[in-house]
């Protein structure tokens, strides 16, 4: 039985006061916040407390050019598309697991404009035990970004960037194809930034090259990542 053919009439009325403003896009607000629900619908699970329960966390990827166009309005799209599953879920007894719902608009490149993807938002990553040497001592844990809550390993040099060969693949616009270089050497990391447009900076000030200290926070675009040093 599919739940939300009941509640067709109240998403067609939450989508139309939600988004009753005009944007400046090909692709509308409503069309994501379609496939949000048909998403949600297809991942609830019955829980073994025989509760209803659904993923918390979506990722509403869209290509470049309607990033760009929709950008201005994104905390207020990602605000009531969260409100809307909210809603939708409560309708129909849905619980989520992990916290009220959260939506995040991502820019991918390789969709044509008009189009959205949605996808679960990506489960923490596990990072395995390692053996404690000098090259495995320093991690950034993802702050704000994707992947949500990604932890990252550094290597003796670790590059940042928005190309797919970068170690640390970031789909954000605001950051450049190689944007930063973490390197490791006689036990004190370092980044260096490698002529991005936008700049990189530790605990919100500019920086062109600086010794990395443990919870000194790194931003580079939209992307906030935490130091970690370990013993």
């Amino acid at each position: 039985m599919n739940w939300f053919a009941r509640i067709e009439r109240s998403i067609a009325d939450f989508v139309e006061r939600a988004f009753a403003r005009s944007f400046p896009s090909d692709l509308e607000p409503a069309q994501v916040a379609r496939k949000l629900v048909a998403v949600m619908e297809a991942q609830t699970r019955s829980g073994v407390d025989g509760s209803t329960r659904a993923p918390s966390g979506y990722e509403a990827r869209v290509s470049d050019l309607d990033y760009e166009r929709l950008e201005e309005h994104r905390d207020y799209l990602e605000r009531q598309w969260a409100d809307l599953l909210e809603d939708c879920a409560a309708r129909v007894g849905i619980v989520f697991a992990d916290g009220p719902a959260r939506v995040k608009m991502i820019a991918r490149p390789d969709l044509p404009s008009g189009t959205v993807d949605v996808r679960v938002e990506p489960e923490p990553t596990v990072v395995e035990e390692i053996e404690e040497d000098l090259h495995h001592r320093f991690f950034l844990h993802m702050v704000q970004g994707a992947p949500a809550y990604g932890i990252f390993a550094l290597e003796e040099s670790t590059v940042i960037g928005r190309s797919e060969s970068s170690d640390i693949f970031l789909l954000d616009p605001g950051i450049s194809r190689v944007h930063a270089r973490i390197d490791i050497r006689d036990g004190v990391a370092t980044i260096v930034d490698c002529g991005s447009t936008n700049g990189t900076y530790i605990n919100d000030e500019r920086i062109d090259r600086h010794a990395l200290s443990d919870g000194d926070e790194i931003v580079v675009g939209s992307t906030r990542m935490r130091v970690e040093i370990r013993d």
